[in-house]
């Protein structure tokens, strides 16, 4: 996830709000934070985002303009703990610190899966989690599939990176699952590895039942996947 970049940033949030008064500066502070949440989302193209802000509670005075205040991002190295200073054209000025909460539509395990297990696609389902909790949540299909569990997930459990990694290859000899997987259906039999390949690559395999040689790809633990044309 990439930061927004800060001369964007203050282009977007230093704008004058006139007549703020000193109890409305957290109202301020608030809409100016949605809205860098809200700009932050856009860059990213996070799903269908929701997002939540609080200003928490600050024991100084809040500085009285009576004329134009503005508010500019100080800290955003964390969307959990944001960090704004709204400042008056005297030069008056005060920090606040948002607590955020972007909800999206994350990638979840439906069903459980143990350690080492490689996930496909329909091992997944879409569910609703907070990003700044877990900002190491995936959001597309294509950063899982294929690869392994380092760990075991349960059953609706958001999918983090960290819980990732690559699949293994197959080594010559080796006996493997041959899935031929269709929308409806998938069908599988078993095969001979006849050469040493890495997850992802393409392998030749002789499939036992027929003594037929295919060209096939590494998509797991001793699985692998038949290809056409070697695509």
């Amino acid at each position: 996830m990439n930061p927004i970049p800060a001369l964007i940033v203050a282009a977007l949030l230093a704008l004058p709000v006139h007549g703020a008064l000193a109890g409305e500066v957290e109202d301020v502070v608030s809409r100016a934070a949605h809205n860098w949440l809200a700009d932050r989302v856009k860059q990213e193209q996070w799903p269908d985002a929701r997002v939540d802000v609080v200003v928490l509670p600050n024991r100084r005075p809040a500085p009285s303009c009576g004329q134009a205040l503005k508010v500019l991002p100080v800290d955003t190295a964390r969307m959990s703990r944001l960090r704004f200073s709204a400042r008056c054209p005297d030069g008056t000025a005060e920090t606040y610190t948002v607590r955020a909460a972007v909800h999206t539509k994350a990638l979840a395990v439906a069903a459980a899966i143990p350690a080492g297990k490689t996930i496909d696609k329909n091992d997944l389902k879409r569910v609703d989690a907070d990003i700044v909790l877990l900002p190491d949540a995936t959001l597309k299909v294509d950063d899982i599939a294929g690869r392994a569990a380092q760990r075991p997930l349960r059953a609706g459990q958001v999918v983090q990176m960290r819980f990732l990694k690559n699949g293994e290859g197959v080594r010559r000899g080796q006996v493997v699952q041959i899935v031929s997987r269709q929308p409806q259906f998938q069908i599988s039999t078993m095969g001979t590895v006849m050469q040493k390949a890495d997850h992802d690559a393409l392998v030749r395999v002789r499939n036992d039942a027929t003594g037929k040689l295919i060209m096939a790809r590494v998509v797991g633990t001793g699985v692998v996947e038949p290809v056409v044309d070697g695509t």
